[in-house]
């Protein structure tokens, strides 16, 4: 039997993300759109549905290519767990310093991610879906399959940031957009060295941190 080849998984893990996340929140939304269903509603079905689904079969994808499991490094302790709260305050202003460089960059009016006209329904299922759901989806493919890979192939430096670097590029796609780059550029790289140095389920407790208060904020303004 071959040894598996990590920078074939990676990118066959990254390009199965991009090409199903598309799909999901490009092409399902905009044809619940095109049918009258409220757009809103389906995209955070997709995040609170449809990104566990996409997690598990590229982290099976993995499986079958050679990977471990043991490789996803989840480990839960009080340790892991409250390193990944520190690491989230120091996010928050990490981000607040990156967000100035972007409105920089895109305007200030560029950057507006609030969402108008969202039911109490779909604002609950958003605040769950993106605040808590997508990042353990997020952090079990990204830190936990293309990470790993790329860091054993590449070593520590270049496997994050390739990892960091192509973990935002996703988000370009996806969201059609670069307004963002440099907020999440340096997400990435946050949740990048705090998997490596701690663990998975560091790097998903300060991605949820982070995702939960910001969308919290979006949500507030979108029904205030």
């Amino acid at each position: 039997m071959d040894q598996p080849n990590p920078t074939r998984i990676a990118a066959l893990v990254v390009a199965g993300w991009i090409v199903l996340e598309f799909a999901l929140r490009r092409g399902l939304v905009s044809a619940a759109a095109a049918v009258g269903i409220d757009p809103g509603l389906v995209d955070a079905l997709v995040l609170a549905i449809g990104f566990p689904l996409i997690a598990a079969v590229l982290s099976w994808v993995a499986l079958k290519r050679g990977q471990d499991r043991d490789q996803w490094d989840w480990e839960l302790t009080p340790r892991t767990l409250g390193m990944g709260v520190l690491a989230a305050v120091v996010g928050f202003g990490l981000v607040a310093g990156a967000a100035q460089i972007d409105a920089a960059l895109f305007g200030l009016d560029q950057i507006d991610g609030t969402r108008e006209g969202l039911s109490v329904a779909t604002a609950i299922l958003l605040l769950v879906g993106n605040g808590l759901i997508v990042p353990i989806a997020e952090e079990q493919v990204w830190r936990g399959i293309v990470q790993t890979e790329l860091v054993d192939a590449w070593g520590t430096v270049a496997g994050i940031g390739v990892t960091a670097v192509l973990f935002a590029f996703k988000h370009v796609i996806v969201d059609l957009s670069i307004v963002r780059l440099t907020t999440l550029l340096t997400l990435a790289v946050l949740f990048g060295v705090v998997r490596h140095r701690w663990s998975t389920a560091s790097s998903t407790v300060t991605h949820a941190l982070i995702n939960t208060v910001s969308t919290a904020g979006l949500v507030a303004v979108a029904l205030g």
